[in-house]
């Protein structure tokens, strides 16, 4: 799907861009940076968890219909943007946690119900941003705990030809979480909430004309999913 391909490479083009731009930019008030915990950039791969709202979606209604999704993996690359040097109270921070790029994979596996040894396999891929604020508490040496919440324009596609997928959908999701570190290796829980909107087209046959009528309606696809990571984090 060529659209999938040029919205994966643009949102690598400009994360790549603005991580090269916000390398050469200081902290605000510093003219360094300060080892611990200042402008720290990470690396993050996990796993994806499709809630049952999503699934139900596909199967009309039906949790155990045709469609069953498997466990999917996400990555993440951004960037810390703390506002002060100097923690309050010797304590915490606050600053922007900015993901230049956010990858979601997931793949889904469709069962004829009339023929059950009969299967098509395809995925729902996701390609976005998040920006929001973070507060980073530092209880321990070395050992700090990142609350984050941040709002996510994502599309949604398919690396595969899908049917019930023929086109790309747009949604303004959030991303809710708290992210443990460790010198410099991470562990990221978070859930990302929120729906695409979607354009679904129907026909009715006219006796009197001898011609379908077609309709369409704007519905919501609702996506939520619990996210796991493991990451990197460093300048």
């Amino acid at each position: 799907m060529n659209i999938t391909k040029f919205s994966i490479t643009l949102c690598a083009v400009v994360g790549t861009l603005f991580f090269a731009q916000a390398q050469q930019a200081s902290v605000v008030g510093q003219g360094y940076y300060n080892e611990p915990d200042f402008g720290k950039f990470y690396l993050r791969l996990g796993a994806n968890f499709l809630n049952d709202d999503f699934v139900k979606q596909l199967n009309d209604g039906d949790l155990n219909g045709a469609y069953s999704v498997a466990t999917g993996l996400n990555f993440e690359i951004g960037k810390y943007f703390f506002f002060h040097s100097e923690p309050i109270a010797d304590l915490f921070k606050v600053g922007l946690d900015a993901s230049f790029l956010s990858l979601g994979y997931n793949p889904l596996k469709w069962n004829d119900p009339d023929d059950p040894e009969y299967t098509e396999k395809t995925d729902f891929t996701t390609v976005g941003v998040k920006l929001g604020p973070v507060i980073s508490f530092n209880p321990l040496e070395n050992f700090y705990a990142d609350a984050f919440v941040k709002l996510a324009p994502t599309i949604l596609t398919s690396m595969s030809e899908m049917e019930d997928l023929e086109q790309v959908l747009f949604g303004l999701k959030s991303d809710v979480g708290i992210n443990l570190r460790y010198k410099k290796v991470t562990l990221t829980a978070g859930y990302e909430s929120g729906a695409f909107n979607y354009t679904s087209y129907d026909s009715d046959y006219d006796e009197d004309t001898g011609e379908y009528i077609e309709h369409t309606t704007k519905e919501k696809f609702p996506m939520g999913m619990f996210q796991i990571k493991l990451g990197l984090q460093f300048y």
